[in-house]
């Protein structure tokens, strides 16, 4: 299924991944974190402590760590990732169990990590799926697919990851028009740009819904947390929708410095990293 949000024309930093701190509270500062993305929420971080508990109960009773693997994905599957929505935020998987490929990948990625199992998130132009690995061979997760979405054929898991690869836009609904990213993607993210990507797919959202400034505050969260290709590439999209929009020519401006700081401030950020 697709992972990033599409639009009319497409779809406090973190802990560090190296930082020494409890998992437990790894795990719940994330998951809280994650859920605020959208603004402030009562999340019950208690809900994630309590099942990565029983999870670590089950755990000595399997007989290897892609066992545990298959079980934990199937329990996780059946305890937060109820209904699919593509456009649908972290927020909306802790408080109502709906969820996205991104949403989904993210939980997954904090389970694997507060078991200390080693993990990849990999990101493509229109998908994000985990790549675990176990003594027994590398385990691919898709969170979108319950039935299906745990991968542990090695010549399968080759043939899903060179599918992602190819970056293929999928039919979607006929109402819609989808984008076709310039950039080829295929990036190794960790906790912290996850954060920045979900503030990528919460300012897709507002720009559907022709709420400019607040497209332009989570793309700039996005930046903060992410210099990712794609950033660059909707700044120009939102920057062709502002000026074509019926908007009164000072509000206009004012998006359009916005914007326009947010482009100098990636290119700036690329040319850092060169």
């Amino acid at each position: 299924m697709r992972c990033w949000a599409v639009i009319f024309l497409i779809p406090c930093m973190a802990f560090g991944q190296g930082q020494e701190i409890g998992q437990t509270s790894r795990l719940t500062y994330y998951f809280s974190l994650y859920s605020q993305a959208d603004g402030p929420t009562t999340v019950d971080v208690d809900a994630i402590a309590a099942f990565a508990s029983k999870l670590e109960q089950k755990r000595t009773s399997f007989r290897n760590e892609k066992d545990f693997l298959e079980y934990l994905f199937v329990k996780t599957h059946r305890q937060f990732l109820k209904t699919y929505v593509e456009q649908s935020s972290f927020r909306d998987l802790t408080e109502n169990k709906i969820y996205n490929c991104l949403s989904g990948t993210a939980l997954y990625a904090l389970l694997l990590d507060h078991f200390h199992i080693p993990y990849r998130i990999m990101e493509t132009n229109y998908h994000i799926f985990v790549l675990a690995t176990t003594a027994e061979g590398t385990v691919l997760l898709e969170a979108t697919d319950p039935l299906h979405g745990f991968v542990d054929k090695e010549k399968v898991v080759e043939a899903r990851i060179e599918r992602y690869k190819q970056n293929a836009l999928r039919d979607g609904a006929p109402s819609k028009t989808y984008y076709r990213y310039e950039a080829n993607l295929y990036n190794e993210v960790n906790l912290d740009q996850l954060l920045g990507l979900l503030h990528y797919n919460l300012s897709v959202v507002a720009f559907n819904e022709r709420v400019f400034p607040v497209a332009v505050q989570h793309l700039g969260k996005a930046l903060d947390l992410y210099a990712s290709p794609r950033i660059e590439e909707f700044s120009r999209i939102l920057i062709l929708s502002v000026v074509g929009s019926d908007l009164d020519v000072s509000v206009k401006e004012k998006y359009l410095r916005s914007i326009q700081s947010l482009r100098k401030k990636q290119l700036a950020m690329t040319a850092s990293v060169q």
